[in-house]
């Protein structure tokens, strides 16, 4: 029987370092979280992708890395089968992280955690927020996995006005549609080790109507034409944690790439 031994480092020496992290993007429907998290083939070649969302087969096959991407969709009305659910995510997760790279992203995350919910949360035991510590224990191994062995996990969600419970002034503890989320006894194990928070945004209003083009001469019986203001794409860093002094910076036309940089998680 090999004896094991701990790893030791002279003097200014340092195991390499691993790169990895996870990654909250927020957004209003249609702003471009999925697209962001697409464009990824600068930050690693291989894109895991888990659909709980609409279909994104058409945005998939705009993905260039050279690894290719790996596709799975999933829904779940009962507890069979968010449990087979779960079961593939972590057949996903298996093989992102024999990998040891690569970008991870569940596309719309307040789904997912409802997926795992359904499959780990008994709706008869009253014990509050300790009926969820299978459903945080559950998250806390699958996300961090990925996050050790050097993958980077891209979670999209809603607007935090939406996906954030409301607080009860009256208790302490937040309640609503996404009750746990952000509750102190639910939710903190990935609240407290995600590498930041990103909100996308463009210049165009929810709902706005196409605006005449600047600049061109109005004749008898001729009309400008009426087409859309050009979209700025942009990313407001919400939280660093690594890096608090970047929070509330905007990133034009941001990409991981380019949010990993500012955030100097990658050089």
């Amino acid at each position: 029987m090999t004896q094991w031994a701990p790893r030791h480092f002279n003097p200014g020496d340092a195991p390499a370092k691993k790169q990895g992290g996870i990654l909250i993007v927020y957004g209003h429907p249609s702003v471009g979280k999925t697209q962001f998290a697409i464009n990824t083939w600068d930050v690693a070649d291989t894109l895991y992708f888990l659909n709980f969302d609409r279909d994104a087969s058409h945005l998939i096959k705009k993905y260039e890395g050279t690894g290719g991407c790996y596709y799975e969709e999933f829904s779940a009305l009962t507890r069979t089968q968010a449990n087979t659910c779960l079961e593939k995510m972590t057949g996903m997760k298996n093989l992102a992280m024999s990998a040891g790279k690569g970008v991870f992203v569940l596309d719309n995350f307040l789904h997912a955690d409802e997926i795992v919910t359904l499959a780990k949360v008994d709706p008869d035991d009253r014990r509050g927020g300790l009926a969820h510590g299978p459903r945080n224990l559950w998250w806390r191994d699958f996300l961090f996995g990925l996050e050790r062995s050097g993958c980077w996990v891209i979670l999209t969600a809603p607007a935090k006005e939406i996906w954030v419970s409301v607080n009860n002034p009256n208790t302490g503890n937040r309640t609503g549609q996404a009750t746990g989320l952000f509750d102190p006894d639910g939710w903190k194990h990935v609240n407290y080790h995600i590498t930041g928070e990103v909100w996308l945004f463009t210049n165009r209003p929810m709902g706005a109507e196409p605006t005449p083009v600047s600049g061109q001469p109005i004749m008898e019986d001729v009309f400008m034409p009426m087409v859309p203001k050009t979209l700025e794409f942009k990313g407001k860093i919400m939280l660093a944690k690594k890096r608090s002094s970047v929070e509330g910076v905007i990133v034009s036309n941001p990409t991981l790439a380019k949010i990993l940089k500012v955030m100097k998680e990658t050089d």
